[in-house]
């Protein structure tokens, strides 16, 4: 329970940081137009090179993903913990879409202290999101033709 604790409270600071956003290594092109910059988070750091649209967009792929559910995947992928991810978090995975998730994942590979398993991470996210898809259409099937 302890380690849990501390991978709870590691991961929300991390990923909610914004010198965690603002890693030269994080990849992502960020359409303008998919979404608004009127609540973007502000930072005054001279270090912060993070476009203010991909932060932007990061922090509301976040939020869809829900506090409570933030700390499971972090744990599952980044930590191998074999956790069993609620359905409730797998909806909010799959809602927010793997968009958000693979720029959530390369922003943390993109730490100096995840860089060197990238591939591993890459691979246990792949699993999880098709763990979370397929969980998902098993419980909401697509319209039927």
């Amino acid at each position: 329970m302890a380690s849990f604790c501390k991978v709870s409270v590691m991961a929300f600071f991390l990923l909610a940081s914004g010198p965690f956003l603002s890693s030269p290594a994080l990849a992502f092109e960020a359409n303008e137009q998919e979404f608004s910059l009127a609540s973007e988070p502000s930072s005054s750091s001279e270090q912060d090179i993070i476009p203010p649209a991909l932060r932007h967009y990061l922090f509301q792929c976040l939020q869809k993903l829900g506090e409570e559910c933030r700390p499971l995947f972090f744990a599952r992928i980044f930590i191998g913990e074999k956790n069993e991810i609620p359905t409730s978090c797998c909806q909010n995975l799959v809602q927010m879409g793997d968009k958000c998730h693979t720029a959530i994942t390369n922003a943390v590979i993109s730490r100096p202290e995840f860089s060197g398993n990238a591939t591993l991470f890459r691979t246990r996210s792949d699993e999880t999101w098709t763990t979370c898809s397929r969980l998902v259409e098993t419980i909401s099937p697509g319209p039927s033709a």
